[in-house]
């Protein structure tokens, strides 16, 4: 199933590479849940489903964000 999401956003981040927009980050939502996607380390992008529609993305995407040095920081020094 992860699987199956993953080459989804990769094969709809290549065809806006083909248009020439760049993918940054999208969300979805509908009853049941809501999906966000967005560029987290330079090589990288995270996707988080809410199920709980009292958690707003905007606090999402600011722990994510304050997350994000983080992981940048274990990126490197693993090279």
């Amino acid at each position: 199933r992860f699987e199956k999401i993953s080459n989804i956003i990769k094969h709809y981040k290549l065809t806006c590479g083909k248009t020439q927009a760049r993918f940054k980050s999208m969300e979805v939502k509908n009853s049941k849940f809501t999906a966000f996607v967005d560029l987290f380390t330079t090589n990288t992008y995270i996707m988080v489903i809410m199920s709980n529609p009292r958690i707003q993305s905007a606090a999402i995407q600011q722990n994510v964000k304050f997350a994000q040095p983080h992981f940048e920081q274990i990126i490197k020094s693993k090279v």
